[in-house]
This record gives structure tokens, sequence and C-alpha cells, in this order.
């Protein structure tokens, strides 16, 4: 994985460069573990979900990561540009790309090995190796013990990751996403089977899909009005995990990112699914 990574890195940055005080993260996990290398006196700009530390607030903002605009991004005089792999749209990509700045891509991650590979990418294209080798392996070593921990469990639940906006049908997580990936290494069973990406579940086809554990974003629950508003969802009620009000919140950032703060959300889900009713 490390060398696919290299390979990538090869064909997007040049081998040669100079240092690079003028960064644009794209992408919340590239922000974090820029901050986490010490490297954020570099940054110019973030986007808009950038949310963690606070400090990457303060930055300027160049919009959500899949709606970007290059003219906004290029107004900040970056050398180096970090984009996490769904940074778009590709037409923007393709127009940084042109615009004379250093474009670096990153591919996408989903498991550990991913993760750890990211972070060291990052730490080359900064000229931070050492200390990105040391967070690469404090990761490693986090997901490590995750997965001895869930090695363990008595039992691993069905679980059902919905995303909500507050208003018609929660979207649920099916195969092939951040969130099916998240739960797996966190000891639970995805709910949904039959589909890819997320999808809109209407009330029947959450009674029937019966998960015993629902878990959702914090920052979204939270306006939603918290667990009680949760259980009113059409169907989330009738299901195991609303009668036993097994509902969890979680970073969504930080755990769907698969960013340096991804294992230890991972374990702190796995925790909670490890407590709940079979």
């Amino acid at each position: 994985m490390r060398k696919w990574f290299a390979l990538a890195l090869c064909c997007l940055v040049p081998a040669a460069f100079a240092a690079t005080p003028h960064v644009v993260a794209l992408g919340g996990d590239v922000t974090e573990t820029i901050y986490l290398l010490g490297a954020q006196q570099d940054l110019v700009g973030v986007d808009s979900t950038s949310q963690w530390p606070d400090a990457a607030r303060k930055l300027p903002d160049v919009g959500y990561v899949r709606q970007l605009n290059a003219e906004g991004i290029l107004a900040l005089g970056p050398q180096l540009i970090i984009a996490t792999h769904d940074a778009g749209p590709p037409a923007v990509i393709e127009q940084l790309r042109s615009g004379g700045v250093r474009m670096a891509l990153l591919p996408q991650s989903r498991t550990p090995t991913d993760v750890g590979a990211k972070v060291r990418t990052i730490g080359q294209l900064l000229e931070r190796e050492a200390q990105a080798e040391g967070l690469a392996s404090r990761i490693d070593q986090e997901y490590a013990t995750l997965a001895t921990s869930v090695a363990v469990m008595p039992h691993h639940p069905r679980v059902l990751f919905l995303i909500t906006a507050g208003g018609g049908s929660p979207m649920a997580a099916g195969r092939d996403t951040a969130a099916d990936q998240a739960i797996a290494l966190a000891g639970g069973r995805n709910a949904v089977a039959d589909y890819s990406g997320y999808k809109p579940v209407s009330a029947e086809a959450m009674v029937m899909q019966a998960p015993q554990v629902i878990v959702l974003m914090r920052e979204r629950a939270e306006t939603m009005g918290g667990i009680d508003a949760v259980l009113k969802l059409p169907g989330v009620a009738q299901t195991p995990a609303g009668k036993a009000r097994q509902v969890i919140f979680v970073d969504g950032q930080a755990l769907l990112g698969f960013g340096p703060r991804s294992a230890e959300q991972a374990q702190a889900l796995q925790k909670m699914l490890a407590t709940a009713l079979p």
C-alpha cells in the first residue's frame, strides 16, 4: 500500500521541490493531519469540512470540498494544494492543476493501512517525514488495539447508520461506504446489505432491517433535538434499536473521514457496540 501511495505521489507531484509555506488543505482529514504534524503555520486556507481543531475555523474557507471554486482557492496564492480523494468537481480540480500550483490529490482511504499511508504521504509533501512516521505508528497501534477488542466481543450487533438533514426520509448507509467500513472496524454488522451507497430508507424498510443499534452523526442529530427526535423519525421506534433506545451519536468527520482521529473514534464506537443488547 505504501508503494501505491508513493507511485501516486510521484505521478502527481514533481520529485524535487522547495519548502512549501503556503498550503491549502481540501478535506477535514487533510487539515487534521497537517495540524497533528505541527505544520499548521503553512496553511493559508481550508475547506468547510475542516472543523477540527477549532483554530482551523479561523482560516479562510474556500467552500465545501465537493463544490469548490478554483478562483477562490487560487486567490490565496497557494504553493501546494493537498486534497482528499473526493474533492471536486473534476473540472475545478483540472483548473487548479492548470493554474501552475502543485496539486496532490490523495487516494481514497478506507482501511487502517490506507490511513497510515495517507499520513506518511502528507508528511513527505510537507517535509515532515519524522513527525508523520510517529503519528502513523501511533495510529497503527490504535487500530491494532481496536482489532483485539473486536475479536473478543461477545456479539456483533446489527447497525444502521443514518444521515439526516432533518427533513424527509433519512439516508441509510449501504455497502461500499465510509460508514459501512467504520461499522465493520468497530465490530458491528451493517443492517443494510442489499444496496451500495447512501439511499433514503422508508419506515417499512427500516423495520425490516431490524437494527439493534442506530448511529448518527452527532453534529446533525443535535440540531434535530437529540435522541428523542431521532426516535420520532418514521420507523425508528418500531426497530429493536428504537425500542431499547440504542441510539449512538458519533463525530462524523472524525470517524468517516478516515483521518488521524478515525481510529480513536472507532475505538469509542466499539466500546458502545460491545455493551449493546444482542
